[in-house]
């Protein structure tokens, strides 16, 4: 079984609580070897902005979820401690940078410099992925943010979406199911017609040839 790694941002929590615990319940969790799940402070500062200026339920959930002391062993639930940032050298992050930051400038001080919160951000995910190198761990940012998938690329941060997450813990949690699962949606393909929809892929069915459950004998209504 795999040991998965994953830092959790704010989006990902608000928009996906309810499969975070999912994955931490005892009865699925014992089924994974390890699942590591990182807390930048990035994440908790923005939880508690959306708590009490939002008002959001599920960041309250969110956050009365990570206070939880009773996590299966095989889930490490590990909280950065904020003293840790300023260990880490913005100099250090930039060497990580692959590709230009069009909507931010990362100087300091200027009109258009990236927000305090995005470069701690960038510290905590830039020390997991490429600075700590313990035990040779994989780790990959969840994220439903496309400010933060885009500073993401630019400094060689791997990451995904809730979705995708979610689809590999399935998969290691019950391998039967998701390969079933997986099967399904090949045929659904081959079942629709490919298609763009807002610049995203999408698949439209094809009615005509969607086969229906049979029916009993009797009359259609009409009103």
């Amino acid at each position: 079984m795999a040991h998965l790694c994953y830092i959790l941002d704010a989006s990902c929590l608000e928009k996906g609580i309810g499969n975070v615990k999912r994955w931490c319940e005892p009865d699925q969790a014992r089924k994974i070897s390890r699942l590591s799940l990182y807390i930048p402070t990035f994440t908790l500062q923005e939880l508690d902005f959306l708590k009490y200026r939002r008002n959001s339920y599920t960041a309250k959930e969110a956050l009365r979820f990570i206070d939880r002391a009773d996590f299966p062993e095989s889930v490490d639930l590990l909280i950065e401690f904020p003293e840790l940032l300023d260990t880490i050298l913005w100099s250090d992050v930039l060497e990580r940078q692959v590709a230009e930051v069009t909507d931010f400038d990362l100087r300091p001080n200027t009109s258009r410099s990236l927000p305090r919160r995005l470069r701690n951000l960038l510290k905590s995910c830039t020390y997991k992925c490429h600075l700590e190198g313990s035990n040779d761990q994989v780790w990959t940012l969840i994220t439903e943010d496309p400010q933060v998938r885009n500073l993401a690329d630019a400094f060689a941060i791997p990451h995904c979406s809730l979705v995708s997450a979610d689809q590999e813990i399935c998969k290691n949690l019950d391998k039967r199911a998701f390969q079933q699962n997986v099967k399904f949606s090949d045929y659904l393909k081959k079942k629709s017609v490919k298609d763009t929809s807002n610049g995203k892929e999408v698949y439209r069915a094809k009615f005509d040839q969607a086969m229906y459950a049979t029916r009993g004998p009797g009359d259609l209504w009409s009103p």
